[in-house]
């Protein structure tokens, strides 16, 4: 309990350090003045040494912190599921099981309100004397429906584990039955809401409408599936919710069929859409969205004559890292020599966004001749000194503070950010992510480019937190050197209305190095996602040689 204390009072110190902006005004305000005054030399030395106070206390506290726990397996997995020992009380429940049923690790199994024959039937199975695996009814805590759970023994009866039966409804079922019957957003939810038990006056309680105007809906819905009432629309969601699931688990699946062996031992996956036979583009993936373009932008690729090659960056997804590239970046070219010579590819146009922007520029040395030019997105130009990110969002600069100053501060961030994305869920994904920034909260009001964003952190974050932790030290970093090995023209292409990365750094940026920029207006830090008719229009056109 003291070591929670000190973390509450640590991590809401560095906030308030952040979030001063007036404080942090005056600090880069006497960096600028070079200390040549003792007054402002006795302030910052004052000022630095609290932050460094605040630094100190959290690798204690974070070498004192049990290390298991920390990250939850299957996070996509909407069944909810946990296990049982001896004792009866909850082990490790996945994120499903703790936002549907309010489980906690450790949690007696009795405060659920199980009755007594059913607590003593998972007794006798547990402890081995009875082979009949019990049914929990749990009840939801965001319904109020029960949900059913089958339990099976693990490790030789060591442990019990519980896993519900049915799926609850979630954003690939609404998608399925979008696609598939051209059910309508207000449709899903009073689809979604039926299957997860609720009657349809509770519906029309829960969404505030008219009984009649969900009775109309209902109508609507059977015309549009061929169903001829309530049960076999019921059976039907169901089914799709089960079968959606299961094509996205595929579907994540599918994305790691192309593997390349490195050298070295270790493994690279990419995805290869579009023409077969057309232009290479490599598309370094950035800290948001994954390594996808929305749909239609993909179905493009084709008819515009593109191949897309979308390589996992190192520590993402299913590629492995490589200690060597935390201190020099440009040695992904490397890697990208690798993957061009597997694909025979030649008169390369690398595109990198993000985080990935500023590793395509350190490692486009790599590919020499092959590479035909270097297309930037939304770029963090190199942070060369504190009042590069003075402008930036909270969230921004306090990960760039921990970059720069604590690696192990900045772990402990990336697991509570994860954490906290997880039991929020995806609902809160924009609000945490891009709050202060309006043009990319708008732009997540796009259900698609939410879902990418979505499903983009579980890809970031398939190995661990290396990926998100890597990825904030290079941004941090001045990695100018390393960019002026590029030996191609290079295109910025930038938000107008990019609050993370203000147009004005990659202006400067731009003429520094001697690149040419186009501005897309109203565009936020998401623009490949948003904005992607854009980013492929500046992708296709020859631009200045």
């Amino acid at each position: 309990m003291e070591h929670q204390d000190d973390i509450t009072s640590l991590i809401g110190s560095i906030y308030a350090t952040a979030v001063d902006t007036e404080g942090f005004a005056v600090l880069l305000e006497l960096a600028d003045t070079r200390l040549n005054n003792d007054t402002h030399r006795r302030r910052f030395e004052a000022l630095r040494s609290n932050f460094e106070t605040h630094v100190v206390r959290a690798e204690a506290i974070i070498g004192a912190l049990p290390q298991t726990g920390l990250t939850q397996e299957n996070p996509n997995d909407p069944c909810p599921r946990f296990d049982l020992d001896r004792r009866l009380h909850v082990i490790s429940p996945n994120p499903a099981a703790q936002d549907l049923l309010g489980l906690c690790d450790g949690a007696p199994l009795d405060t659920l309100e199980l009755t007594t024959d059913t607590l003593r039937a998972i007794k006798r199975f547990a402890t081995g004397q009875s082979d009949h695996a019990p049914v929990l009814r749990l009840t939801r805590k965001d319904t109020g429906k029960p949900m059913l759970l089958r339990c099976q023994t693990r490790g030789g009866r060591e442990t019990v584990q519980c896993f519900g039966v049915d799926i609850p409804w979630h954003d690939g079922a609404s998608s399925a039955m979008r696609a598939l019957y051209e059910l309508t957003a207000s449709e899903n939810e009073v689809l979604g809401l039926l299957v997860e038990g609720h009657s349809p006056q509770e519906v029309a309680e829960v969404r505030d409408r008219s009984i009649e105007t969900i009775r109309q809906q209902i109508k609507a819905m059977f015309r549009k599936t061929g169903t001829t009432g309530t049960l076999e629309l019921l059976h039907l969601g169901r089914v799709v919710c089960v079968s959606s699931a299961q094509i996205e688990d595929t579907t994540r699946a599918q994305d790691q069929n192309h593997v390349l062996r490195l050298p070295d031992g270790r493994s690279m996956s990419y995805r290869d859409i579009g023409s077969p036979t057309g232009r290479p583009i490599i598309f370094l993936h950035g800290c948001l969205g994954g390594h996808r373009l929305p749909k239609a932008a993909e179905a493009k690729l084709g008819r515009l004559g593109l191949r897309w090659i979308a390589p996992a960056r190192p520590w993402h997804g299913s590629s492995d890292g490589w200690p060597a590239l935390v201190s020099d970046p440009s040695r992904y070219g490397e890697d990208l020599r690798t993957l061009a010579d597997r694909l025979d590819l030649k008169d390369i146009t690398l595109v990198g966004y993000d985080a990935g922007a500023a590793l395509a520029c350190c490692a486009a040395g790599g590919l020499g001749a092959r590479l035909r030019r270097v297309i930037a997105l939304a770029i963090t130009p190199p942070m060369q000194s504190m009042r590069d990110f003075a402008a930036a969002p909270t969230q921004q600069r306090i990960l760039a503070l921990a970059a720069k100053t604590s690696v192990p501060f900045l772990r402990y961030l990336s697991i509570v950010g994860d954490r906290k994305l997880r039991l929020e869920g995806r609902e809160a994904f924009a609000d945490t992510v891009f709050r202060n920034a309006p043009a990319d909260l708008r732009a997540c009001c796009d259900p698609e480019v939410l879902d990418l964003m979505w499903e983009g952190h579980f890809f970031h974050v398939a190995q661990g937190n290396d990926s998100f932790i890597n990825d904030c030290r290079l941004i941090a970093s001045d990695w100018s050197a390393k960019a002026k090995l590029m030996c191609a023209p290079l295109h910025l292409v930038h938000g107008g209305a990019d609050q993370i990365v203000p147009l004005s750094r990659a202006q400067s940026f731009a003429q520094s190095f001697g690149a040419s920029l186009t501005v897309i207006e109203h565009a936020g830090h998401s623009l490949p996602f948003s904005h992607w008719l854009d980013v492929l229009h500046a992708v296709t056109e020859d631009g200045p040689e």
